[in-house]
């Protein structure tokens, strides 16, 4: 069966030139910028880095080589079925056969979290959060089966590829070619998840599409098949005008059964524009937003979070926690 699953940029939303330093060093959330220079334009002002008055000195003595590949391997072998019970796959079997266990193995390149561009753009490297959500991705594949998902604040994407990458297996996570389905079946199938993954610094959308590209498997006989899921790379950024548009231009108007998240909360003035974006973009009926907070030195808690949450007209539940690292996962609903 042919990989057909696509990556696109958006041919009617044009990208901005845009970092996360905007808000980190500005103290706002600033959406009101230049455009990417198209080709051949002329910059009197310098280079991009300079767009937005801010002037970042190397240091001589950096690291040579900043980047670094991470590596990933997820065991399916034992998973939740679609009502939260564990199941052992390793005992199923097909044909009097045991079934092999699945791992899905990812290769996500970015920078060291040391790396000096990390100041400019901090996606461009994973944090700890990214890790923990993974575990709970894992634990609870049926998130992703049969559903649109939506990753915010990405970065290098390791969330939303392993959500892509789940979404291909099943609500079982076991579909590497050897269950037997009918034709209708198979049909059925082609398209039934979609993941959308975003961010809003330009930067970290360039590994973000490598990433992507580098973790798709070559052929349906990899340890699981592309056929049954499409993922895409995109500009977002935060905030109610912003969704809106891509609401309409990217997501055509469909809501989002999933939407994920880890280690974007670093500013109080991201808050407001982010639950803005989950209020536009999450489907109202069904829809889940699992979020994973880690506490870091950053002026802003997960108090603030979950009040902003409430008053936005979301239920949350604590479903994750490692409180010896700090870390959170929640999942929230609309009321």
């Amino acid at each position: 069966m042919a990989d057909k699953t696509t990556t696109t940029t958006p041919p009617n939303l044009e990208e901005v030139v845009w970092r996360d330093d905007l808000i980190r060093w500005e103290g706002g959330l600033n959406v009101d910028i230049k455009k990417k220079k198209n080709d051949g334009d002329n910059d009197d002002d310098g280079d991009e880095s300079s767009d937005d008055g801010q002037s970042f000195l190397m240091d001589p003595f950096a690291d040579p080589d900043p980047f670094q590949m991470f590596h990933f391997d997820f065991d399916l072998s034992c998973t939740n079925n679609k009502n939260g019970e564990e199941i052992d796959q390793a005992d199923d079997t097909i044909d009097g056969k045991a079934e092999p266990n699945k791992t899905i193995s990812l290769q996500i390149r970015g920078y060291k979290t040391d790396a000096e561009q990390v100041w400019q753009s901090t996606g461009l490297t994973l944090w700890r959060a990214s890790h923990y959500l993974c575990e709970y991705q894992v634990e609870h594949p049926e998130l992703f089966s049969n559903k649109r998902v939506l990753e915010l604040g990405a970065g290098l994407g390791l969330n939303g590829i392993l959500a892509w990458r789940l979404s291909c297996c099943g609500a079982g996570g076991t579909d590497d070619g050897t269950q037997e389905k009918s034709d209708v079946e198979r049909i059925s199938d082609e398209y039934t998840s979609e993941v959308c993954i975003t961010d809003g610094d330009i930067d970290a959308l360039v590994h973000l599409r490598d990433n992507v590209e580098r973790n798709r498997p070559l052929t349906d006989s990899d340890d699981i098949t592309t056929s049954t899921s499409k993922v895409s790379c995109h500009q977002l950024i935060w905030g109610d005008e912003s969704s809106q548009k891509f609401l309409q231009h990217i997501a055509h108007n469909q809501k989002y059964n999933v939407l994920l998240a880890s280690d974007i909360i670093y500013s109080p003035v991201i808050v407001e524009p982010l639950w803005e974006t989950v209020q536009t973009l999450l489907e109202k009926k069904d829809g889940v937003f699992v979020m994973a907070f880690a506490r870091r030195k950053v002026p802003v808690s997960i108090d603030l979070v979950l009040e902003t949450a409430v008053e936005k007209g979301f239920r949350y539940e604590l479903v994750k926690e490692n409180l010896e690292d700090g870390i959170w996962v929640y999942e929230f609903r609309f009321r």
